[in-house]
């Protein structure tokens, strides 16, 4: 048997031999002495390769009158199986490119991704019902494209048969390689009568005598009945399905603890609130949408809403300008929520598309629209980056109504993807939130390729045209103060361009359709809301943290402390932890979920401080902020009034107060030029002050320490990681106390650096444990001071402060109105 296998394969290869040497013969006569199936075999191919043997031309079908015939052979049920995988079982028609029915496609005019726009091709073309089967070349090495139709069908008409065939089952769909191993399991599986057989774990005497033990083969049965019953379902799905059973978790949320639009209930069931809107019935604010304004509370619409919601329900474009807090969100979302209540055919493509700057704020817009959305058939989602990419395109997936998104993680995923790109550019209204920083250059790129999207001629006309909304608290305001002047080589560049920040500028950026677009701009001259009281506090750089600490023990509250670079809030957190300030971070390396939840606790907890950079200044909406502290002055005055911004929201009060050092003395001036305005200090108690800086002191010194030991014992480990994985043998002394056998200086050191650390954290401790008294007050005699209920005071906890118990509680705000009253007075 060995002897005449060698013998087969090598008579094989001589025959292989002698017919390519045939085909060098013929191809230097020329292609005239070529046989039918030859010179079909070269017409079919691109790039024509020498004549292969019989051998090879055997599995097709036998279409030139040659006589080449597939001849059956005796197999293994394996071995047909792996050829059926290699080779085309369906008889096929060789045909040439040339014959082909081929199809114009929309040629892009730029390439995802990138600045420049296409160049050097002529067409793009593409055609259905046509199979390509990849070849091998034995003269080449490499493999060959070649065209072919199914018998008995013309190209073009594959496709429609396709699309009227039964959908395929999952079973059917999977196609797995088949391994020889996997097959003989198979073959067992199939040869073992699962009837009899029962599951070990649940497996007893008793339920074995009373006939409740259930067969392997009945739980399979009944396995794969119920996934046939899902997928009927799932494909028998239309419009008219419940809205809370169409929107699953994972294609309609963005968080993991988000819940279903209807929260278990249908809405036709849920009883309205008695709240009077007749305010929103004027503008023809439809039925559904005046139900959800109803369980919202919203009686009476903001300045920005009521100026702009007649003309955008009338068609027209907006640029809208209003301060922070005025209910910009439901001026753009109303518009769409009603356009889509009122739409009566089933839709294919996005409704709108919202674009904002921060990831919190994507998520804030798209809360507020779903609760908005209640009664209404439709589906809000967000795209933001920090969130598992399958998930957001399963999102994308489910057909959303209003799309609200990030333009980085928004751009990454339509660049890859044709059909995300159609149906962005078949969108009916796009709106853009806090437009000043978006439209900043500089930032945000990706805005230029998604504007020249929207802007492409559809695929599908649009019903109509688009209408784009513009909203900022600060825009086209002269809010920007910059340290330098453009210098003239920018300065040509831009010439005869519109002016960077001007209205001809956002226009032709953002491409309106309008194009004398609604300018509705309800800001007040101070730029900051009404409502607002402002106040600075002097101090050298190096004692802020001892102010910002006075402040927060002294008054309690929801703090928000804005700082301009992410190593302060890195630095300044685990100082304000060691004296036990309830604080968090809020930076943009963080991870998404850590940032969502920080936001999340800060927003539930009373009195907290969140310290963040000015991923924080823009939209984000937390309830009952009461105050805001710009630890380090903004680099712009826009900047400013965003911080600024997040308190004071909806009409109520709240205290901005800015920490201004000798350094920065400059830009305040400059700031509050540019608002017009003189900023009043705030009142400070030095005394309290300096009782409070040694704690301040000694919680920076551990941290330093901490830090020190922290990035060391880092750098060690790096160090040995590494020369483990190169099998280097480091010096005893740069080794840790554990790995050193002779205990030499460099563990003495580092032990005595945690115990001194120990020390430190135990006298912070004491410290922390003590009640601080005010000027005047003596800790022995408590009839000899100046407050003459000091017992009273020190025994009520209610009343007084929980530091500082020689103090009644008050308020900061209040503070600060008794002395800006005053100093107006004066």
């Amino acid at each position: 048997m060995k002897k005449g296998k060698a013998a087969a394969v090598k008579t094989t290869d001589a025959s292989r031999l002698a017919s390519a040497k045939a085909g060098r013969k013929r191809a230097k006569v020329g292609h005239s002495t070529m046989t039918a199936a030859e010179q079909q075999w070269t017409e079919t191919t691109m790039n024509p390769p020498p004549m292969p043997t019989a051998a090879a031309l055997v599995v097709a079908k036998d279409t030139s009158g040659s006589g080449l015939t597939a001849k059956p052979s005796k197999r293994t049920k394996l071995a047909k199986r792996v050829d059926a995988s290699a080779k085309p079982t369906t008889a096929v028609d060789r045909v040439t490119e040339a014959s082909l029915e081929w199809k114009s496609v929309a040629l892009p005019t730029y390439i995802a991704g990138g600045d420049d726009e296409i160049g050097g091709m002529l067409s793009l073309q593409e055609i259905d019902g046509v199979d390509c089967t990849w070849e091998e070349d034995e003269s080449t090495g490499g493999r060959i494209l070649k065209f072919g139709k199914p018998q008995g069908s013309k190209a073009g008409n594959v496709s429609k048969k396709r699309s009227k065939a039964k959908p395929a089952s999952r079973s059917q769909l999977a196609t797995p390689e088949v391994d020889p191993e996997e097959e003989e399991v198979d073959d067992f599986y199939d040869t073992v009568n699962w009837d009899d057989f029962v599951l070990v774990d649940e497996y007893s005497d008793e339920k074995a005598a009373s006939g409740e033990l259930v067969s392997i083969g009945e739980r399979l049965r009944n396995a794969e009945a119920l996934e046939e019953e899902e997928d009927e379902s799932s494909l028998s799905m239309d419009e008219d399905v419940d809205v809370a059973s169409a929107m699953d978790d994972s294609a309609s949320e963005v968080g993991d603890d988000d819940e279903d639009y209807d929260a278990g209930y249908p809405v036709e069931d849920v009883e309205d609130p008695d709240v009077d809107i007749s305010a929103w019935e004027i503008y023809g604010v439809h039925a559904d949408l005046l139900r959800a304004l109803k369980h919202l509370g919203f009686s009476v619409p903001t300045e920005i809403q009521s100026k702009t919601l007649p003309q955008a329900l009338a068609g027209r474009d907006i640029i809208g300008a209003a301060e922070t807090g005025s209910g910009k969100t439901l001026a753009f979302g109303v518009p769409m929520l009603q356009h889509i209540a009122k739409r009566r055919e089933k839709w294919t493509a996005p409704t709108g598309l919202i674009l904002t700057p921060t990831r919190e704020l994507a998520i804030q817009v798209k809360d507020h629209l779903k609760a908005m959305s209640r009664f209404v058939r439709a589906r809000v989602v967000a795209i933001v980056g920090g969130m598992s990419l399958p998930k957001q395109e399963r999102l994308l997936n489910s057909q959303p109504d209003i799309i609200v998104a990030t333009p980085g993680r928004l751009w990454d995923m339509v660049s890859s993807n044709d059909t995300y790109l159609n149906q962005l550019r078949a969108i009916r209204f796009l709106a853009i939130d806090e437009a000043d920083r978006m439209l900043e250059p500089g930032h945000f790129k990706e805005l230029k390729f998604i504007f020249k999207a929207v802007n492409e001629t559809p695929l599908q006309p649009r019903e109509s045209k688009r209408q784009t909304f513009v909203f900022s608290a600060t825009l086209l305001k002269d809010m920007q103060i910059n340290a330098r002047k453009p210098s003239q080589k920018a300065m040509k560049r831009n010439q005869g361009k519109p002016k960077p920040g001007s209205m001809e500028d956002l226009i032709e950026r953002v491409g309106f359709q309008d194009k004398k677009p609604a300018y509705v701009d309800v800001t007040q001259s101070e730029a900051t809301a009404r409502t607002l009281v402002e106040a600075r506090i002097d101090c050298l750089a190096n004692e802020k943290d001892a102010y910002l600490y006075y402040f927060l023990v002294r008054y309690p509250g929801r703090t928000l402390v804005f700082v301009n670079s992410i190593d302060s809030i890195r630095r300044m957190l685990p100082m304000l932890r060691l004296l036990n300030v309830n604080v968090f971070g809020l930076h943009a390396q963080m991870e998404q979920r850590q940032r969502l939840k920080n936001v999340d606790r800060f927003r539930d907890t009373e009195n907290a401080v969140l310290v963040a950079s000015d991923v924080a200044a823009r939209g984000l909406d937390i309830p009952r902020v009461d105050h805001v502290i710009h630890y380090q002055i903004p680099r712009s005055g826009d900047l400013y009034v965003h911080r600024s911004g997040r308190t004071a929201r909806a009409c109520q009060e709240g205290l901005a107060i800015m920490m201004v050092s000798p350094e920065e003395r400059k830009l305040y001036y400059k700031m509050c030029e540019m608002l017009s305005k003189d900023i009043s200090p705030f009142p400070v108690d030095l005394d309290l002050v300096g009782k409070l800086r040694p704690r301040v002191d000694l919680a920076r010194e551990i941290d330093l320490k901490e830090h020190k030991m922290n990035k060391e014992s880092h750098d060690k480990n790096w160090f040995k990681k590494n020369a483990e994985e190169m099998d280097i043998e480091l010096d005893s002394d740069f080794m840790s106390s554990s790995d050193d056998e002779y205990g030499g200086k460099a563990p003495q050191t580092e032990k005595h650096q945690k115990q001194l650390v120990q020390s430190l954290k135990a006298r912070l401790g004491q410290m922390l444990a003590k009640k601080v008294m005010g000027r005047g007050i003596s800790a022995r005699y408590l009839s000899s001071g100046l407050i003459s209920d000091l017992a009273e005071r020190l025994t009520d906890t209610t009343n007084t402060n929980a530091v500082i118990p020689t103090l009644l509680k008050e308020s900061a705000l209040e503070t600060a109105k008794v002395k800006i009253g005053s100093k107006r007075r004066k």
